[in-house]
Order: structure tokens, then C-alpha cells, then sequence
């Protein structure tokens, strides 16, 4: 004998006594005195006074190959374009630049949500190869700089990989999550006008 569909579903009453999104966790002083904005001046800093200049005390943060001329450029309103004339690579920044203080240590945390996948601790060092092996890949395909390509990946690690490796040859990618339709990601390819569909039916 099989159960009805009204025995087998649960009531939204029911769902939310496990649903424990109310609850708040406190971060340790150690993590708070850590963080950027712990100074007390910042807010004079950041005035309407003080913009956009007071945005290059973040940008300095970065590690750029080539200085800006303007910090905000407004003349093209509402595309206003900032740090015009500058050159950064997010790849570089999110990955090379780690590599001599912290190489070791773990840039991505991967737990999947099937429990039954191993969890996979990534670090810098690991990530920097293979984003390099993945851009490798890529330029041997023929693709360079301003070229478009469409991501369509489930959230897995090498979802940011690829993400990474388009950045750090200059590829224009689209990314569209695993979980839309062919129809969905077709639309997207579409509208991109992107030749390459990166893509995936399962992971070992």
C-alpha cells in the first residue's frame, strides 16, 4: 500500500520547526578586530565630501599593472565607468598574488550538497594550476582576449576555475547556473553571441 500525496507532504508549519534561519552566531572578537571597517574615522572618510576619491583607499587593496587617470568618470551617465584608464586582472588578484605568503593554505572549501561527495579543500597553489592548466585549454581552442564563451555548470569548483581562467586570459563569459534549462542557456548563448559552450554531465 502506497501513501497519498496529502500523507506525504509536509505543511509549512512542519518545514519551518527545521528551518532554524532565526538563529544568529555571534563572530569571535578575534574576527572582528580583523575587519576593514573596525575604524572609528571611516565614516568621515567616506563623506559625500570625500567621493569618489575616498574609493581608492579599497582599490589600493588591489594589485594593478597599470595606475588610473580618473577615479569616476560620470560623462556617459547612467554607464558610469570607475578607475578609467587602470589595468587588473581579477584572476591575478583572487589567486597569484596569494601564492607567496599562503600558498598552502585553502582558497576554496568545497562541500557539495549530495553528502555522499568527498569535500574537497583546495588551496592556492592547487587552484593556481589548474586554473592555468583550464586557460591553457582554452588558448589552445583559439580563444583570446574579448572572445565570448557561455558557462553553464552546477555549483562546483569547477565552476570558479573556469570563471578564473576566462578572466585571466580576458574572456568575456556568460555564466548561466546548471540547474536552468538547455532552453535557458541557449537564450543566453543567444544573447552573448559567445561560439564556446563550457559545459559538464558528471565529475569523477
Amino acid at each position: 500500500m502506497t501513501k497519498t500525496d496529502e500523507e506525504t507532504e509536509a505543511s509549512e508549519a512542519q518545514i519551518a520547526v527545521h528551518w532554524q534561519e532565526e538563529q544568529y552566531f555571534k563572530p569571535p572578537t578575534s574576527f572582528i578586530a580583523q575587519a576593514n571597517m573596525t575604524d572609528s574615522d571611516i565614516r568621515e572618510r567616506f563623506s559625500l565630501d570625500n567621493y569618489p576619491e575616498c574609493f581608492k583607499e579599497y582599490a589600493d587593496l588591489l594589485d594593478w599593472y597599470e595606475y588610473w587617470d580618473t577615479t569616476l568618470d560620470t560623462s556617459d551617465a547612467p554607464c558610469w565607468k570607475w578607475f578609467v584608464g587602470g589595468k587588473i586582472n581579477v584572476c591575478y588578484n583572487c589567486v597569484d598574488r596569494h601564492l607567496d605568503k599562503h600558498k598552502n593554505k585553502t582558497a576554496i572549501h568545497f562541500v557539495s550538497e549530495n553528502e555522499e561527495e568527498r569535500i574537497e579543500h583546495i588551496t592556492f597553489q592547487e587552484l593556481y594550476v589548474r586554473v592555468n592548466e583550464f586557460a591553457a585549454l582554452l588558448k589552445d581552442m583559439g580563444l583570446k582576449k574579448g572572445d565570448r564563451v557561455t558557462v553553464h555548470l552546477p555549483m562546483v569548483p569547477e565552476l570558479p576555475i573556469t570563471m578564473l581562467a576566462c578572466a585571466r586570459l580576458g574572456i568575456i563569459h556568460s555564466v548561466v547556473f546548471g540547474g536552468f534549462s538547455g532552453k535557458a542557456a541557449g537564450e543566453r548563448i543567444e544573447d552573448s553571441k559567445s561560439d564556446i559552450l563550457i559545459t559538464m554531465d558528471f565529475r569523477l
